[in-house]
């Protein structure tokens, strides 16, 4: 391979690193989750694993209006540190 060849690969190689980066920090694992919302902005679901519930329009909905209640909750899930942080799309409220 050429001089000129290596470097153009190693141009291309940075550039995808580049580019690939904030693609792959804007990427969200889509999840639905069942558990109970409590008034700390979260939901702790059957094994005790709590989300933090991000402040959006559903997610404000789903506390100011459900607390104590279950809810089947879809959304999109980040980590942050130790917190895991699911950002409300949809909910079903379930009675039993």
């Amino acid at each position: 391979m050429t001089r000129a060849a290596k470097k153009m690969v190693m141009v291309w190689v940075a550039m995808a690193m580049i580019l690939g980066v904030p693609f792959a920090a804007m990427a969200a694992e889509s999840v639905t989750i069942t558990g109970e919302v409590n008034d700390s902005y979260q939901i702790v679901d059957a094994s005790g694993q709590v989300y933090e519930i991000a402040d959006t329009t559903p997610g404000n909905d789903l506390v100011e209006n459900h607390i104590g209640e279950k809810a089947k909750v879809t959304g999109t899930l980040e980590q942050d540190q130790d917190l895991k942080i699911i950002t409300v799309t949809a909910f079903q409220i379930i009675t039993e």
